[in-house]
């Protein structure tokens, strides 16, 4: 057929995402090295009325999982496979894995499609400038590398409470429960004690009737370092070295994982696989077509 694209070789069901530069962004990004970008895949609803099941305390929230992480060139290029048939987001990630930018919308590829994008949120009638080639298209396409566990699909339970139990249920626990914070995985009510504890302390996009609802949805894309680990006091404590803890390079991007994410609990809306969820199972989670 005249004008048809080739196929793209590679796995089945998979297409090609060119990023020329990250840092051709709108709004402009703060003055840190991208160094990823962390691929999210937007899960569908599947049951007829909004939040009936919630999965965190993000009103009308879509459930997500993790992917997994692509490398960021220098330049700020990417140039990556990524599975068809499904909706995508991107988050930019910093150097210890903290979303400096999310992506506010979706994107999607047929199999074999070569899709690209000159920047992070940049007016779509711009054309890409002239200059080097990228450097990322100077090697391989890259391989989504896993996120960390506990993120596909989102789980609190596998994810972040884990890390509660090393190193913070000692001072914070049903007898001691310092500054009022408990960080038990007990379940209490749809989700747990901790997460009941720590979600509130995160920023995150909420359809909901808060006081700053129309400053953090009135624009159609996200300010940098608004919402997630980057915008939360939360995360600035973590790494301050609240009560002697040091937080691995792991513990941080899964902690970070979770708050960029909009501090989910639950990764699917199916009422018995959120049973299992809360109980520290693992489930499958939808296929990716």
């Amino acid at each position: 057929m005249k004008g048809r694209l080739p196929e793209v070789p590679g796995p089945n069901g998979v297409g090609l995402f060119i990023l020329q530069n990250v840092y051709a962004a709108w709004p402009t990004l703060p003055d840190v090295r991208i160094k990823r970008l962390r691929i999210v895949q937007v899960l569908p609803k599947s049951t007829p009325h909004i939040n009936s099941p919630p999965v965190g305390l993000a009103n009308a929230s879509p459930g997500k999982q993790v992917l997994g992480t692509v490398p960021v060139e220098p330049d700020g290029s990417a140039y990556f496979w990524a599975p068809a048939g499904i909706p995508l987001s991107f988050q930019a990630l910093d150097e210890l894995g903290q979303a400096v930018q999310i992506m506010r919308s979706v994107t999607y590829l047929q199999p074999g499609e070569v899709s690209s994008c000159i920047g992070c949120h940049e007016p779509r009638h711009l054309a890409p400038p002239s200059g080097a080639m990228p450097l990322a298209l100077r090697r391989p396409p890259s391989e989504i590398q896993p996120g960390p566990p506990g993120s596909r699909p989102f789980s609190y339970p596998l994810l972040v409470q884990p890390i509660l139990d090393r190193h913070c249920v000692g001072c914070h626990n049903d007898t001691r429960a310092e500054g009022g914070v408990n960080l038990v995985g007990r379940s209490q009510g749809q989700y747990s004690v901790s997460y009941l504890a720590l979600a509130p302390r995160v920023k995150i996009s909420a359809w909901d009737g808060r006081a700053d609802f129309r400053t953090t949805n009135s624009e159609p894309y996200t300010q940098p370092d608004f919402f997630g680990a980057r915008g939360s006091p939360l995360m600035k404590l973590l790494l301050s070295g609240h009560g002697g803890v040091e937080l691995s390079a792991e513990e941080i991007e899964a902690l970070a994982t979770w708050m960029d994410s909009n501090a989910l609990f639950y990764g699917t809306f199916d009422p018995q696989d959120q049973a299992r969820q809360q109980r520290g199972e693992q489930i499958a989670g939808p296929a990716w077509e």
